[in-house]
């Protein structure tokens, strides 16, 4: 009998005992509809499986004020079932069979009857999609409906294109199919506002933002930065690249605008040259400005801050996306909250004020919970991990990465697992656990080197490192060091060469190689004193000064400690401290 009813087209007909029959009886019920129920149940059936509510029914209906009478009609004789919570708006769904029976029925409605509800139902999605995209792009207010449509609300824009994502695409197809090109545009140019909140293949953004038949440069332009943005969050950085740099085409929807540069950068960025990546955002968030733009200024001071973090600049860092986030609680977006928080909870991190950061993120896991953002709620629980590690809360930061793996595994998230194992290596050695922070380094260098990510196999080189040091065989902590140093420097990435080169000091250190030793640290500190990097800058000074002192350079060391001790707080706080010997990021 299972097999039987395996195939949906024939499981009605299936249904059947002696003169008894479901298709019988939901035909009796069917046939008693007037017309226009009719052609709405028929049509919600044909759509992509999900909840209802009036404001499909309204867009099926030759005018909306007919849905709540239609909607009785349906829930009333049991074709529908009505779902009510709090006062919000009801929401309906379809029984499995009974949207079996309605695409029959649909089926066989007269073609001008089901292309007019099609088309109808394709202009409402057409008017919902770029009315909420016009709180993000300014300049589609003119092509917006006078009117809200429906019960919208743009400052939860972002979980209702969520939730209709599937619909969505169904609305730029069908455009397609009943010669509504321009209004299909229309529609992807709109979703291209909202790729943080829908995911896409590079596949499937192909198609839905295909511009062949487009001429409108505006609409142009943004279909071609959804596919960028797209093949960016697909880790395919010269993929987006393309799309604006094709080699001085005078095609005026290829020159890079300032919201391309947004998309330009975090390419540059996925390809680890930080440089070019700050370079090109510093000049969007300008021209963004000047454009009075908002929602872009605000995305990009966002990716800003995380830039100026990655090249020493953590107080410009804080203050680009504590400015991001003030511009996002005045959109009301929560997500785009919950993100900022997470961003800069890390900035703080930085900066070494967990006790900050730490209900910054709590919050943001809180917010993406609510939004069911399983993703970022596993990448805030990763965020979290690391600041509970600096707040010596050991066994909380492991409980905070299982959390972020038990998400992030199922899923496939193979570079966020590496970025995992990574992070439980330094927890590990606060902990005296050296077999399992060795565990942890093996599988992060093997997936690392799978995925061919040469910035984060850097990362983790730099932390065996730290396990030979702490160990006792600098000898063998050299090379991996050496190496993340390298990788580091051409990248750009000031702090994480200021980690590995601090570690490489305190390794010619302990091998009595005054002179290299002296080289890193000196040129590690610098690197901190870049930035406000006052923490770091004080362990460095503990491991130069013996070092000075070696050296025979006692007044350079006298000097250097007496400064410290007078200008550097957390100086004070860890007399005697040894990196060869310090639980790492404690004092």
């Amino acid at each position: 009998m299972r097999a039987r009813l395996a195939n949906e087209q024939a499981r009605l007909h299936e249904l059947v005992h002696e003169n008894d029959s479901l298709q019988t009886c939901l035909s009796l019920i069917y046939r008693e509809l007037p017309e226009s129920a009719r052609q709405a149940f028929g049509l919600m059936s044909s759509l992509p499986v999900g909840t209802l509510t009036d404001w499909h029914v309204g867009g099926i209906l030759p005018t909306s004020a007919m849905a709540g009478g239609v909607c009785d009609e349906l829930v009333g004789v049991g074709l529908m079932e009505a779902h009510r919570h709090d006062d919000a708006e009801p929401s309906y769904t379809l029984h499995d069979l009974v949207r079996v029976f309605a695409r029959e029925q649909y089926a066989d409605l007269p073609p001008d009857e089901r292309r007019n509800a099609e088309q109808r139902l394709v202009t409402a999605y057409r008017e919902a999609v770029v009315y909420l995209a016009a709180a993000r792009a300014p300049e589609l207010d003119a092509e917006a409906a006078g009117e809200r449509p429906g019960d919208l609300d743009r400052e939860t824009a972002g979980s209702w294109m969520a939730q209709e994502s599937e619909r969505i695409r169904w609305a730029i197809t069908r455009a397609r199919r009943l010669g509504m090109e321009p209004q299909g545009a229309e529609i992807a140019e709109a979703l291209t506002y909202f790729l943080d909140d829908v995911n896409l293949s590079p596949d499937s953004a192909r198609y839905l933002f295909d511009e062949r038949s487009e001429q409108r440069t505006r609409v142009i332009r943004s279909l071609r930065r959804g596919r960028a943005e797209v093949a960016l969050g697909n880790n395919l950085p010269d993929a987006a690249l393309e799309l604006f740099l094709p080699g001085g085409s005078p095609d005026p929807a290829v020159t890079p605008t300032a919201r391309d540069r947004t998309v330009i950068a975090r390419a540059y960025a996925a390809k680890s040259d930080y440089p070019a990546a700050l370079d090109h955002m510093n000049t969007a968030v300008g021209e963004l400005r000047t454009e009075n733009d908002l929602w872009h200024v605000q995305i990009s001071l966002e990716k800003l801050g995380e830039f100026q973090r990655w090249r020493g600049q953590p107080e410009e860092a804080e203050e680009s996306q504590r400015e991001a986030l003030r511009l996002a609680e005045g959109f009301g977006d929560r997500r785009a909250q919950a993100r900022l928080r997470r961003t800069l909870a890390e900035t703080l991190g930085y900066l070494r004020r967990p006790e900050e950061a730490a209900p910054l993120l709590e919050q943001a896991i809180r917010d993406f919970g609510v939004l069911n953002d399983r993703v970022w709620e596993a990448r805030s629980q990763y965020a979290l991990g690391k600041i509970y590690r600096l707040l010596a809360r050991r066994q909380d930061a492991l409980e905070a990465y299982d959390k972020a793996e038990d998400i992030l595994g199922p899923m496939g998230e193979r570079q966020w697992l590496g970025r995992i194992d990574n992070a439980r290596i330094r927890v590990y050695v606060g902990m005296g656990r050296f077999d399992d922070a060795w565990a942890s380094a093996r599988a992060a260098l093997g997936l690392f080197r799978e995925l061919g990510d040469d910035m984060w196999y850097a990362h983790t080189q730099r932390d065996i490192g730290l396990l030979h040091v702490k160990q006792g065989r600098p000898d063998e902590a050299l090379a991996p060091l050496t190496e993340a140093i390298e990788v580091t420097r051409r990248a750009g990435d000031a702090y994480a060469e200021a980690m590995a080169r601090h570690l490489r000091g305190v390794a010619h250190r302990e091998l009595g190689q005054l002179d290299e030793a002296r080289s890193d640290l000196e040129a590690a500190l610098a690197i901190y004193r870049g930035g406000a990097y006052e923490w770091n800058q004080a362990v460095v000074l503990h491991d130069l000064i013996p070092v000075l002192r070696a050296e025979g350079a006692s007044d350079e060391a006298d000097r250097m400690e007496s400064s410290a001790i007078s200008t550097n707080p957390a100086f004070v706080r860890m007399p005697g401290r040894d990196g060869a010997q310090a639980i790492p990021d404690e004092e």
